[in-house]
Order: structure tokens, then sequence, then C-alpha cells
């Protein structure tokens, strides 16, 4: 469960009714929760588990995945495969050449170039990519900045080869309103109405930076007077060393629900907007990012956000208007940011309200659905199919 399932599976059922789409996914790892809910609000889907293809790097099982890869590609007789995620988008890619599809698409979320590993890491990781570039028929950026990363900064594809196309946010046929959203999770996490409620979802891992989102917390407590408390929606890897350093810190936490504590760490939610409505504000502390998608859900659900100014960010944020952008690994200017919300009633209706008029003009479902059908459509207008349908393959 993440950002790539929850946007390409809204896609795929979108473009189901013009395309045959067949989605090959992996195996979840231990410390990831299953998607499997969004197959009852997106039916009628068809998936192809491949078991091998972790995202954890295996030679041999990379291997079997690699083959089995190109068997189903082949058995699908597959004119599109388009790969989403790092290791599906190495593995699948390759497969797709080696089953001589003729149009290989590749959708960037994020990227590997800086910040997760060492300088020498990075550079090996670089150099498999521009070669994986120039099997891809076509590249997808989902922010202007990462647009410019992969052909600029980084010179993983040509320019020719890259196309921005944003992310969408599909409403759902929710009936509840924003405060029957709000007043349902904030019930069932025991959080009084008037609690400014701070909250920051994804993984748990190095790359988030949830210590900064600790740290920072411990200041919040101590400098205002206001009743707040602090939301980590997610999991992974490091959670218990958060843990740790809440107590280090002596800041109290909990997994309960509906205990009390300064941090409520309530692991994986399913649907994710009405969590958004309960927060009043959300931020984000990663050291790198693409797009995130859980910035773009904030907004939508009209709250102001705090987020480090890395990757995409500044392309999904207004700054000072919809949210603030501080530099990653700066602690007291997103201190400093957090509390000028906190203390302001008005300044987070002000920002939340520019957040939801600007959310809902750039980051529309429909835009996203018809951005992919015509890139599906021009590129194969250029080739030669023996099938009446397209026969699509999704690699997540």
């Amino acid at each position: 469960m993440g950002g790539i399932s929850n946007d390409i599976i809204p896609l795929a059922y979108y473009l189901q009714p013009e395309f045959n789409i067949l989605i090959m996914h992996g195996e979840k790892d231990e410390n990831e929760v299953s998607a499997d809910f969004l197959l009852k609000k997106y039916p009628g889907l068809k998936f192809k588990k491949i078991k091998q293809l972790k995202k954890t790097v295996n030679p041999i099982a990379d291997l079997v995945a690699y083959f089995q890869i190109i068997k189903t590609i082949k058995v699908f007789k597959a004119d599109i495969v388009h790969t989403h995620g790092a290791k599906s988008g190495f593995i699948g890619r390759l497969a797709a050449y080696k089953a001589s599809v003729p149009c290989i698409i590749h959708t960037y979320h994020g990227h590997h170039f800086h910040s997760y590993y060492n300088h020498s890491i990075s550079l090996v990781l670089s150099k498999f990519e521009r070669l994986l570039g120039r099997i891809t028929t076509k590249v997808i950026a989902i922010s202007k900045w990462q647009k410019k990363e992969l052909t600029e900064i980084y010179k993983i594809i040509p320019p020719e080869k890259a196309e921005i196309i944003s992310l969408g946010i599909d409403p759902g046929q929710s009936k509840a309103t924003p405060d029957t959203h709000r007043n349902i999770f904030r019930e069932k996490y025991n959080v009084d109405s008037d609690t400014v409620a701070i909250g920051i979802a994804g993984r748990i891992v190095p790359i988030k930076n949830l210590k900064l989102f600790v740290q920072v917390a411990n200041a919040l407590i101590s400098a205002t007077k206001k009743r707040i408390c602090f939301f980590i929606i997610g999991d992974g890897i490091l959670k218990k060393q958060i843990e740790a350093q809440c107590a280090a810190l002596d800041v109290s936490y909990t997994e309960n629900v509906g205990e009390k504590a300064s941090i409520i760490f309530t692991s994986w939610i399913e649907d994710i907007i009405p969590a958004m409505h309960a927060m009043d504000i959300v931020t984000l502390t990663s050291n790198n990012e693409g797009t995130p998608l859980s910035l773009i859900e904030a907004q939508f659900c009209g709250k102001p956000v705090v987020a480090t100014n890395v990757g995409g960010v500044k392309d999904i944020v207004v700054n000072n208007e919809t949210g603030f952008l501080v530099e990653p690994g700066d602690a007291d200017a997103m201190f400093k940011k957090l509390d000028l919300l906190i203390e302001s009633d008005e300044l987070r209706k002000e920002m939340g309200e520019k957040a939801a008029a600007f959310a809902a003009l750039s980051f529309s479902k429909q835009a996203e659905v018809e951005n992919y059908r015509q890139v599906y459509k021009s590129l194969l207008a250029d080739k030669r199919f023996q099938h009446p349908t397209p026969q699509t393959a999704a690699i997540d």
C-alpha cells in the first residue's frame, strides 16, 4: 500500500473500457500492508502476482521474476508495457525489451539518485537508469522539477522522451461531509475538537526523516499553550527507533486506538481522506521525494502543509499560499512555520481554502487519465498491431 498503488489502480480502472489491462505486481515486504481494499473500490481489474518480485535485492529471485514477466508479457501479447517503481521499472523494462514489446513506458514516482545511498551507489544507479532510458519509448515525470532532474541534472533521458503528467486525486463516491469524516476519525482516536492535530503520512524509513518530525513536535509541545497532538500515519522499519526517540525526549506516544498521547501511531490506514479531513496541518520531512501524494491529498481536503523543499514538492505546494516550504533538515524553520499555523486559526483557514482550490484545479484524476490515454494512443498510432483492443501491461 502506498502512493503508487493509490495512483495506478484507479488509473487502470478508468482506462480499462478502452484498453485491455493486466496489472503485474510483486509480493509485499513484511513491513508493508496489502492494498487489497482498492480492489473493492475499483472492481473488474485483472492481476498477475509475480511472487519473486520484491523490493529487496535477491539475484536468484530477481532472475526468476524477470523470466516470469517475459512469459506473462508474451502470453498476454502486450502492445504496451508501463512500469512504475524502481525495482519493477528495472526488471519490467528489461523483460519488455527482451519480449520485443513495441511501446515501453516508465513513470518516475520518485528516484534514487541522491539521499538514499552513498555517492558511489547513486552513481551506479544513475548509469543503470541511463541504459534503461535507451530502451524506454516514453518516460513520464510527475512534476516539472522531476522532468528537469531526469533530463538536465542527471541526464537520464533526452528531453524529447519525457512528458509531464501530474498525479490526480479521485474524489470517490463517499457521501460523508468533511465534518463527518473529521468527527468520526477524531472520536475514534479520542482527540478533542479544539485540539490542533498535525499529521504526517508515509513509510517510516530513513529517507522520510521522521526523527525531524518528532524533534519539532517535542519543541512545539513545550512552546505552545494550545492543545496539540501529532499523528504518524504509516509504518516501516524505523518505527521502533522513532518510538525510542519519543521515549528519550519524554514525549508521550501510543499505538493504541483511543488512548491519549502527544504522538499517535496509527499504522497504515486504508482510506486516507477521512484522516486528512481530521488533521489541521499536514507536514512532510523527507530528504528526497518524487511528488508526494500525501501533500496533494492534504490540500485536496483543505489542509495547509509544511514540507521540506525536495524533489517535486515545489510543484505541488504554492509556498506562502497553500503552505510553507523549508529546507530539508532545518528543524528551526519547520518549527517556526508550524508554530505560526498552530497559533492562528485564521491563517490555517485561509491557507486551507487556497489549498483546496489549488488541488481541485491542478490534480484532477480525470485529467491524469486523459493525459495517459493520449500518450498511449500517440504511441500506438506509430505501430502496427494484431489486436483490435490494445493490450497494456502495468508493472507495479
